[in-house]
């Protein structure tokens, strides 16, 4: 995959674009997208060869909304990465962690960070679109008062100084993306599998269900729920599953089709860990 347009939410230096770079490798042209949104939406009208979207963090938790484009969009999820994070306040040369009176950055970031940030008086907490994006506006800025909360590549390429030690809630943390294409993609050896289903109404609907997870030795490594709009009473399941046969994956799909009152594949790919 060579000189790929690679839609990303964000800007050059954001947790997206290394990323992309670290799926992809460097030989790609980045598109930076104002919103998870308009990734997809690119990606949808063949803007874009890929896109690439967070799903979840280890401490801020899953971005529900990017379940609900991903279907909106009929996107096709061919892939995964993670990547480690480390976040610091960064501000401009020159300037203490006592001159501080406003911070800004993306509110995943900032949901990181809440230990931190409850630590602080009279210090205003800004959202903003994306972690780079807040950097590049500290940059051009003459203000000396304000700072951002983003990562080492950040700061390299916005030549910012780091006025605090990584401030994470947790220091083993990582953020979980996926990428995606439109229409069919061949993943070679697939190993784990994306599906959003709505189960039937009835009690005991959804763990019919999972025993047939059990019963073809598929392991589910993720159930999320996510409400419908417009309707009160149901939710879709997200699930991810890894599995080793791929014969056992599609017959389990298969009873499970008949028993779900809806169910979708949003992508078969392969799996990739915090490690990696």
């Amino acid at each position: 995959m060579r000189n790929e347009n690679i839609a990303i939410q964000g800007s050059i230096a954001s947790f997206h674009d290394q990323a992309a770079k670290k799926f992809f490798g460097n030989d790609i042209n980045v598109i930076e997208c104002g919103s998870f949104r308009e990734v997809c939406d690119r990606l949808s009208n063949n803007l874009v060869d890929y896109g690439i979207i967070a799903i979840e963090n280890k401490v801020a938790g899953t971005i529900l909304l990017n379940y609900q484009l991903i279907e909106h969009y009929d996107l096709n999820i061919i892939g995964e990465t993670y990547l480690p994070v480390e976040l610091y306040l960064l501000a401009k040369d020159g300037t203490s962690l006592e001159d501080i009176t406003e911070i800004i950055s993306h509110p995943m970031a900032l949901g990181q960070c809440q230990e931190f940030l409850s630590g602080l008086n009279d210090v205003k907490v800004s959202e903003y679109k994306d972690t780079a994006e807040s950097a590049k506006l500290i940059n051009h800025s003459d203000k000396n008062n304000v700072a951002v909360i983003a990562g080492n590549t950040v700061a390299d390429q916005y030549n910012l100084q780091k006025l605090t030690a990584n401030i994470c809630d947790e220091k083993i943390n990582f953020t979980r993306f996926y990428i995606m294409t439109k229409g069919n993609f061949n993943v070679v050896n697939p190993d784990k599998a994306s599906v959003n289903l709505i189960s039937q109404s009835e009690i005991g609907s959804l763990s019919e269900i999972l025993l047939i997870f059990k019963k073809y030795r598929i392991n589910l490594t993720k159930i999320q729920s996510v409400p419908i709009p417009n309707n009160t009473q149901q939710y879709i399941f997200h699930l991810d599953l890894e599995f080793t046969n791929r014969d056992e994956l599609d017959q389990s799909l298969g009873e499970v089709k008949k028993l779900a009152q809806q169910m979708k594949i949003l992508g078969i790919y392969k799996s990739a860990n915090y490690n990696e």
